[in-house]
């Protein structure tokens, strides 16, 4: 008998819904004729797909419906809460008319293996993926098999780390076929889950795999053969295609799923969580839309960029430090510098002696600025340059000298633009 554990942040499952369904019997007609058609195959060499992996069949609404497990003890395995009925997502649940479970055989029909009881499962109170704090279940079987079992750590999710899926991709009603899907990718800030910023954020975005029906409870494995999450749910197609309408995908977005981060999901054998603090952060929908709108906010957006055109412009000069405008222009900005106040004034005015307007020239960039979103749904600054063209700025250092200010004049082909009494120092600004 497997023990059956707490979890709190990764030690109890989500409180929220703690009263149990009521629970109704299953009804399909011929439902052990519908299970003893099952199949399972591997998709490459039978000696290179897991045994540990597990095709689940669960009925719901008088149907089967499909997911994916792995074996974590030789009698329990681990799937998505999600993937079942929400009747079963409690502690102790019978479930021997509800759950089935395949294991692959080589050359012959797969083993089928009974359910016992559900030992726990996420509770999953909120519709939208991104809010569970975790989505996964443990299920005993019936009796223990002779298959490989795998570990899973607490090691976390960084930005970009690398992963790889093992799931079982459902065909049609009856023919599973394991797959193994690689070049995944865990995703930190990204607008499809901006509450996934960190290692133990609870909810994770990953990018990259190929994924499909039945792949629900999928493993994620890192290169060292550790589960380090749980596939969900993919990102809702609604919200692929209200980003789409936006016009700012600089690509096709990759396919993007929500995943468990196993640095704070539950897990049998009571261990620590990774970060107690992150995994314990609120995941409420307020914080996800107001975490949106920042994202998606101009001003934010350009910071970094507007700060290093000014940069990069002062750098070039003695005189002036310049301030960059945005202009807009259809969906793009056009950058624009002007100048915004003397520099170091006491270094230099001294080497003008006479009453002479003074003349220097600066190579400006033309830039367009517009918001883009690449294609794990990250939002930032596209920068677009086509050529550079020589500025002129003039200015009286006399005047300067005498009033702390002076009118400044810019050009390049075409009129002059003015700007009156631009100050001796920055600090006047403040």
């Amino acid at each position: 008998m497997v023990a059956t554990f707490t979890l709190g942040c990764g030690k109890k499952a989500d409180e929220e819904g703690s009263e149990k369904p009521r629970y109704t019997e299953p009804q399909i007609a011929d439902l052990d004729l519908e299970l003893s058609k099952q199949e399972l195959f591997c998709g490459g060499s039978e000696y290179n797909c897991p045994s540990y992996l597990t095709k689940i069949a669960i009925v719901y609404k008088d149907k089967l419906k499909f997911c994916t497990g792995f074996l974590t003890q030789d009698n329990v395995v681990a799937t998505a809460s999600s993937c079942l009925p929400e009747a079963l997502r409690a502690q102790d649940a019978v479930c021997e008319k509800d759950i089935f479970f395949f294991f692959a055989e080589s050359d012959q029909k797969p083993t089928r293996v009974g359910c016992k009881k559900i030992i726990q499962a996420s509770r999953l109170a909120s519709k939208e993926p991104f809010l569970w704090r975790s989505d996964v279940a443990y299920i005993q079987l019936e009796k223990s098999v002779k298959y490989r079992t795998v570990s899973s750590t607490r090691s976390g999710m960084n930005d970009l780390d690398k992963f790889y899926i093992w799931s079982i991709d459902q065909i049609d009603a009856y023919q599973g076929i394991m797959h193994k899907s690689e070049d995944c990718q865990s995703i930190h800030n990204s607008y499809f889950n901006p509450l996934a910023n960190n290692q133990s954020s609870p909810v994770m975005l990953i990018a990259g795999c190929e994924l499909s029906e039945g792949n629900g409870g999928a493993p994620i494995f890192d290169y060292r053969g550790k589960v380090r999450g749980i596939l969900s749910k993919p990102v809702d197609k609604v919200e692929i295609d209200e980003v789409i309408s936006m016009r700012i995908l600089e690509k096709p977005l990759k396919f993007l799923a929500h995943a468990t981060n196993y640095a704070c999901a539950p897990m049998l054998a009571d261990q620590d969580v990774l970060n107690e603090e992150e995994c314990s952060k609120k995941l409420e929908i307020n914080d996800y839309d107001t975490a949106q709108r920042e994202m998606i906010n101009e001003s934010n957006i350009f910071k970094s960029s507007v700060q290093r055109i000014e940069h990069n412009m002062d750098e070039k000069n003695r005189y002036l430090k310049v301030a960059v405008d945005l202009i807009a222009n259809d969906d793009a900005y056009d950058v624009v510098v002007n100048p915004k106040c003397f520099k170091n004034v006491s270094k230099w005015i001294g080497e003008f002696t006479n009453n002479k307007p003074f003349t220097f020239n600066i190579e400006l960039p033309m830039i367009k600025i517009k918001k883009a979103m690449n294609d794990t749904g990250r939002i930032f600054a596209l920068e677009i340059l086509s050529n550079s063209i020589p500025t002129n700025f003039q200015f009286r250092p006399s005047i300067l000298r005498n009033t702390k200010k002076s009118t400044v004049f810019v050009w390049a082909d075409g009129p002059a633009r003015t700007f009156l009494n631009v100050p001796e120092s920055c600090a006047s600004l403040l």
